[in-house]
């Protein structure tokens, strides 16, 4: 047995494959690791990279069907190096390679260059690519090698070329809500006709800018896509929790796996939309689907939540008793930092919203697990921990950073306990030290791909990894309100290049650049601060901070404050338990009612004047 056999065969048990009685296991895969491209390199051939996914359907039919094919498995093994990268446990690679869905395959030169590729593909067309492409490459290698070495190199170059230090543009709002407005459709909600996937940040953004602006329209895109979603085919109503998308226009007809990132932003969302809209049956839909997380996906020890349950259309089309006689759709047990973030967010919101302080314990909990085992100084949190073990895996990922730094900051505001800022203050610094990069916008660490332990591999033409504005702007947002909460470190510097860094690229990302937006408003209108005494009446401060909690809106901060630098007028008989602070004025509350009518006060306005003066 050759050392890739054995490589191969140890290393096997790492794969993940679909839960049906497939081959694919036959495929003599490789880890994605230097001694794969040195192989490749060594013996002339070509790399067949496969990017999966556990909880994607194509993946495991293509597992079941092409890649069981003997054929296939007899061509791939013969002339090609297979690798095998599940998506999910590497986000790096996934977005550099990845063709336009998945299961992805690939087709790389040794330096790391992609010269072809495809999503699924069935035995036939497969085996028929697979022949042309040994055969071109065996024959014409060094002119292929040289070819895509010169693309690479041509695409690092207007890369940098493309990065400008271009002027926050104050019309971004604007054309973010012109945006979505011209895409959503009226019918049925959502954005576009079909494949319907639930928008978030479209979501986020339209709930933030109508607490501005009062634009009917925009209320009018959130209900009718949160009603769509809810009423059509995307809400599981047997078991709670939201599928992945639809993929017609009136919301059936759904993909059937439930991630873990979708449903922690849509409870989100849905619990924002109750506050805003005051429709309690938006928090009924969001309890239940928190309710299927904490029955399906947390863990026992609730440590964290695992990634997603896998799509099983025969269960997922029959009713109670029906699934009751099936086996449960597998799931992935492995605690991703970045959706287990948007969960530990979530949960602060729902504690509050919903009147469960049970929920903001779980929070607490999970925070201090992936803090205690996935944290390492200077080099800040890592992708995903695996179970039971709880082995921390893969670090440099910069939406771990993010939403982590997010989770960090609203606990704090919610516990006022000093380890959540005295962590975020930390991960911040490393945030804006280590992962901010040249162009002014985050990204991964270091220029080269990196391994699973974290050793990096020396690819001459991996693709330039193309800032991602939902990341991006989440970052300039939570590096704002830390610098409120623990000013002199220069987060909001940090804040202010990131976005101006991007300044020049958001608009061709249509409605994907929402939350970009919301990063711009936040910079140019300020965070709206409510400050309160620490000292104050207990009971009094009680019911202020839960009338803090219970108001929504993206630009809210609360935060301890002495009040020393608020000095009361002639007026005031004494000094307020609180005040809410925006740009340029501070205004006293002596009672809860009195601080949501001022927090609402304050948020009406800005986006009305922005669009009349521009």
């Amino acid at each position: 047995m050759s050392d890739a056999d054995k490589r191969s065969t140890e290393k096997g048990n790492d794969f993940r494959f679909s839960p049906r009685p497939n081959r694919a296991g036959e495929i003599k895969w490789h880890q994605w690791d230097v001694e794969a491209f040195q192989e490749a390199e060594r013996h002339g051939k070509l790399i067949l990279l496969s990017i999966s996914a556990v909880w994607c359907h194509w993946c495991h039919v293509m597992d079941e069907t092409t890649y069981s094919d003997p054929a296939v498995i007899e061509r791939i093994n013969r002339d090609f190096i297979p690798i095998r990268v599940d998506s999910d446990k590497r986000p790096d690679i996934n977005r550099r390679y990845n063709q336009g869905g998945w299961p992805t395959t690939a087709f790389l030169v040794p330096s790391g260059r992609a010269i072809a590729g495809l999503t699924y593909a069935p035995s036939e067309q497969l085996t028929t690519l697979l022949d042309k492409l040994s055969a071109v490459y065996q024959h014409r290698k060094n002119e292929i090698d040289t070819e895509a070495a010169s693309d690479g190199a041509r695409e690092r170059m207007q890369f940098r070329d493309a990065v400008t230090d271009s002027e926050i543009d104050r019309r971004t709002a604007i054309e973010l809500e012109d945006s979505i407005l011209a895409e959503w459709d009226r019918g049925y909600g959502g954005l576009g006709d079909a494949l319907k996937f639930p928008s978030s940040g479209p979501l986020e953004f339209a709930i933030a800018r109508y607490l501005e602006t009062k634009n009917p329209d925009l209320r009018s895109f959130v209900i009718s896509t949160l009603d769509g979603m809810s009423l059509g085919e995307l809400y599981d109503k047997v078991e709670g929790g939201f599928f992945r998308y639809a993929t017609t226009r009136d919301w059936s007809a759904p993909h059937y796996e439930k991630m873990l990132s979708d449903n922690a932003e849509l409870i989100y969302l849905y619990l924002a939309a109750s506050i805003v809209f005051d429709r309690p049956d938006y928090a009924e839909i969001a309890r239940g689907a928190l309710d299927y997380t904490l029955r399906a996906l947390l863990d026992d020890e609730q440590r964290g939540f695992f990634g997603s349950q896998d799509a099983d259309e025969q269960y997922y089309h029959r009713d109670a008793a029906g699934r009751a006689e099936m086996e449960t759709p597998a799931v992935d047990r492995t605690i991703y930092t970045d959706s287990n973030s948007l969960m530990v967010s979530t949960l602060v919101l729902a504690a509050h919203t919903l009147d469960d302080p049970d929920l903001l314990v779980m929070a607490e909990r999970m925070s201090d697990f992936i803090w205690r085992e996935g944290f390492r100084h200077g080099a800040g949190i890592c992708h995903y921990i695996e179970l039971p073990e709880g082995t921390p895996r893969l670090w440099g990922q910069p939406a771990d950073q993010v939403n982590f730094l997010r989770a960090l900051v609203d606990l704090y505001q919610s516990t006022e306990e000093p380890r959540f800022l005295e962590r975020a203050v930390e991960l911040g610094k490393i945030i804006k030290d280590r992962y901010i990069s040249g162009p002014g916008w985050i990204g991964d660490v270091g220029e080269i791909v990196s391994d699973e332990a974290g050793v990096g591999v020396p690819l001459e033409d991996v693709p330039v990894d193309v800032p991602d504005l939902v990341v991006n702007g989440n970052c300039a947002r939570v590096l704002l309100a830390l610098d409120a909460l623990s000013p002199g470190d220069d987060f909001d510097e940090a804040a202010k290049t990131v976005v101006k860094s991007l300044a020049g690229k958001y608009k061709s990302y249509s409605h994907f650049a929402s939350v970009y937006a919301l990063a711009v408003d936040l910079l140019e209108n300020g965070l709206i601060e409510v400050r309160v005494a620490p000292d104050g009446a207990s009971e009094v401060r009680k019911q202020i901070n839960e009338a803090a909690a219970s108001v929504f809106s993206p630009r809210k901060l609360v935060r301890l404050e002495t009040l020393e630098d608020y000095l009361p007028s002639d007026g005031d008989d004494a000094r307020p338990p609180a005040v809410v602070c925006t740009t340029g004025k501070c205004l006293p509350v002596y009672s809860a009612e009195e601080l949501k009518q001022t927090l609402d006060s304050l948020m009406v306005g800005s986006g009305t004047e922005e669009r009349d003066s521009a």
